[in-house]
Formats: C-alpha cells, structure tokens, sequence
C-alpha cells in the first residue's frame, strides 16, 4: 500500500511539474520568445558591429553560430556585462533588461 501512495504522489508531482518545465521556468513563467528577441537585436542596432548571415558590421564577432557555442547563461551575463569577461573588451552592456534581455538571449540561441 505504501508503494502505491508513493506511486500516486509521484504521477501528482510530475503532472504539476511538467507544464512549469515547458514553460521554461520552475516559477511556471513563459519561456523568451526568439522572434522578439530579434526586434530587440535590430531596436539596438546590434547589427552596427555584429553580422547575422550577410547583414551587419565586422567590428564585432560574427554571431551566425553563436547558439551553438555558447549557453543561455553565458549570453545573459555577457550581454548584461562583457567587461566581466575581458576588462579591455569595447563592447558596451546592452541596453535592455528583463523579458527583452531573455528574449534577445533566446534569439541568439536559435542562431547555430
């Protein structure tokens, strides 16, 4: 009887836990939204210094491969303070915070 409690409490667990896993939280909240993300990089003009496929800037790295080299939370610590990386580095923090910031983040991730 024990096991079977232990079984049903399991099964709740995981049905209350799954969607807050899609969500791309534990707090349930939704997940970045990439397309967003992409205004965010081209409100910034990020482009300037960045190339994405054949449009942009060359004083800054490439970024056509970007999620594919580097991890949500590295993007978000870099983008929030790239001095924190390298001292000498001339690239300013960006500009946005919050549901902007996660969002560019996940417009990145997608470039691989």
């Amino acid at each position: 009887m024990k096991k079977m409690a232990w079984g049903i409490a399991l099964v709740g667990i995981l049905i209350v836990a799954a969607p807050m896993a899609r969500a791309g939280s534990a707090s349930g909240a939704p997940s970045a939204d990439p397309v967003k993300g992409e205004q965010v990089y081209k409100a910034q003009k990020c482009s300037v210094c960045h190339r994405i496929g054949n449009t942009g800037g060359k004083m800054g790295p490439d970024l056509n491969k970007v999620g594919a080299t580097r991890d949500k939370a590295w993007l978000a610590a870099y983008l929030a303070n790239p001095k924190g990386e390298n001292p000498k580095n001339k690239m300013p923090a960006v500009k946005v915070k919050g549901a902007d910031l996660d969002n560019l983040v996940d417009y990145l991730l997608t470039l691989k």
